[in-house]
């Protein structure tokens, strides 16, 4: 946002949300009573008090910016797919996947409490998600109708046609064609997608239009492949203890990434553009909005 007050008044309202998700995620692992006590310090260790609760915000700021009034289930939603993205997190840094030993800022899952523990960690969060928005008939009054419609869009972010999709490309990544249009196909799947299907959650909960909720996740796409952009910039420039995680990993394992192809200033201004193309595909709801200044950010973070 442009001036300092606008900046304050920002930093301001994303604490107080934050905050309340941070919250209602307590609350959901009361509820979800999750068994040993192992596995419940590993829920708490992993997915409790860290994060930037990014799909979270965008999920609730949408909702808000469609003008919609179901609040108390859309943060329900939020924290659910903040479960699943936490999931993600867990296995992705497996010995077995990209092997990193930090996340958040502190040792990853697997080498808290050991792999086992960590994969296992990682399905409860999984689950957790769907059972939690499963509930919201009979927790928010939501329609089965709506509560479908949610489920089948996060699933399919989620699965083989999404976030599952784009690890595998990461994966074998060394052993495609080193172009942007690769890039592009693997920050698609691996990020963007369920950073739009966590706008368009928001969407669905604020009961808009067809036409409306297809901009929505247009506009999630490429606010995810600039976020993932920026990302790959982050790896390159920034140090362990403000990335949270391992610096550098990228390029020792050969992956394909936007600065490695076209270096940093272009990458940059690649995701600046992304930015303002989503901004454009939202309209007017993102102008002066929560959610346009949130997009704003993702191409000016330093961490």
């Amino acid at each position: 946002m442009s001036s300092e007050l606008a900046e304050t008044q920002f930093a301001a309202a994303s604490q107080q949300t934050r905050a309340a998700i941070e919250q209602r995620l307590q609350d959901l692992l009361t509820e979800q009573s999750p068994g040993p006590e192992t596995i419940r310090e590993a829920l708490d260790y992993t997915l409790l008090g860290s994060g930037k609760r990014l799909r979270p915000l965008l999920c609730v700021w949408t909702h808000e910016a469609l003008a919609g009034s179901k609040h108390e289930a859309c943060v329900d939603v939020a924290c659910a797919i903040e479960c699943l993205h936490t999931y993600s997190l867990i296995h992705d840094d497996l010995p077995c996947m990209d092997d990193d030993d930090m996340r958040r800022g502190k040792p990853s899952c697997h080498k808290q409490f050991g792999e086992a523990i960590a994969v296992l960690t990682g399905d409860a969060l999984l689950t957790m998600c769907f059972d939690i928005i499963a509930s919201l008939g009979e927790r928010r009054g939501l329609s089965d109708q709506t509560i479908v419609a949610v489920i089948r869009v996060i699933a399919h972010a989620a699965g083989s046609g999404g976030l599952i999709a784009g690890q595998v490309l990461d994966l074998v990544s060394q052993r495609l064609e080193p172009t942007v249009e690769t890039v592009e196909e693997i920050h698609l799947y691996k990020t963007a997608a369920l950073i739009s299907a966590s706008m368009e959650a928001g969407a669905i909960l604020a009961a808009v239009d067809d036409e409306t909720r297809h901009r929505v996740a247009q506009a999630g796409r490429m606010a995810g492949q600039a976020f993932q952009i920026v990302d790959d910039v982050l790896d390159v420039q920034t140090d362990v203890k403000t990335l949270g995680k391992t610096p550098g990993k990228d390029a020792k394992v050969g992956k394909l990434t936007y600065p490695a192809l076209v270096g940093v200033e272009a990458s940059r201004h690649r995701a600046a553009g992304l930015i303002e193309d989503a901004k454009a595909r939202l309209g007017e709801c993102a102008d002066g909005s929560l959610l346009g200044a949130l997009l704003d950010v993702l191409v000016k973070r330093s961490k």
